[in-house]
């Protein structure tokens, strides 16, 4: 896992729901309920954005065909049998930062960096 800083203009956003990308790695970053949340953003029931869903009771919606998923574990709802990867959060002095997983070949490269 590596930790990314959050650019701070993406917390101005109105919207409950924007996809972003850092490092390579597209996610939903979600405002619900004053808290903050990072998810997939590709639904796995047929593929929809998740970012063009919205939230309820602590669950984004896919805006498609209206799957639900739990926003700290990912578990879809009842009988939907599937779940949506999430990312955790951590706020720090300078910002909110975002734990996002490193390829094997990103690894490699960082590794070779450091030489």
């Amino acid at each position: 896992m590596k930790w990314l800083r959050i650019p701070e203009q993406t917390f101005s956003s109105e919207k409950e729901v924007q996809q972003l990308k850092l490092s390579g790695t597209k996610f939903c970053l979600i405002h619900h309920q004053g808290h903050w949340y990072a998810t997939a953003t590709r639904c796995p029931h047929a593929g929809a954005n998740l970012a063009y869903g919205w939230c309820e009771k602590g669950e984004i919606i896919c805006p498609y065909h209206r799957h639900r998923f739990n926003l700290i574990n990912g578990k879809g709802a009842e009988g939907q049998n599937n779940y949506i990867r999430t990312y955790r959060l951590q706020q720090r002095e300078d910002g909110i930062y975002i734990a996002l997983p490193q390829s094997l070949f990103r690894k490699i490269l960082d590794f070779f960096k450091l030489l």
